[in-house]
């Protein structure tokens, strides 16, 4: 995923060795059949036919705001970074700031966010990507935005949308 693309596991190895099992985490050589190589990407996830990772362009984020010199605003541009992904990202709605001590909401619909700040804020992908809820895959749920060269935010995949 995300091209959907259906092919079949040949052999696996780890340490130039044949093995019969990779776990999430190891770092195994694939090698596959039935599948163009060009359809094998950075950021790719490789599952089950009947248990497809979810791919989606429209994200809920929890996000902790680092230093940034710039406010972000609902439109602002970013880099959506998640594992070995990298999309242009949209902020589309931010929705509240959290309480950084409990992290129940303190603020409906604030107009920016500023540095050291927790907020709950929706992304729009130029480009669809594997991801999942960080409550069910915490691997594919840990995202990070960057603008301006510099990283902006880290936070969680709190629902796809």
């Amino acid at each position: 995923m995300p091209s959907g693309d259906l092919a079949t596991v040949r052999s696996l190895e780890r340490d130039s060795k044949p093995c019969d099992i990779a776990k999430a985490g190891d770092n195994v050589v694939v090698c596959l059949q039935g599948i163009d190589v060009s359809h094998v990407m950075a950021g790719g996830v490789l599952c089950h036919p009947d248990f497809p990772v979810a791919v989606a362009t429209h994200l809920e984020l929890k996000v902790l705001m680092l230093d940034v010199a710039v406010p972000v605003l609902v439109g602002s541009q970013m880099e959506f970074h998640i594992h070995h992904s990298k999309e242009a990202a949209r902020v589309v709605k931010i929705l509240s700031l959290l309480d950084s001590k409990t992290g129940k909401v303190s603020k409906k619909a604030p107009r920016c966010l500023t540095a050291k700040q927790s907020a709950l804020i929706e992304v729009m992908l130029d480009g669809a990507v594997c991801v999942e809820e960080f409550a069910n895959c915490r691997a594919l749920g840990r995202v990070f935005l960057r603008a301006y060269g510099k990283t902006a935010a880290v936070g969680i995949v709190t629902r796809v949308i």
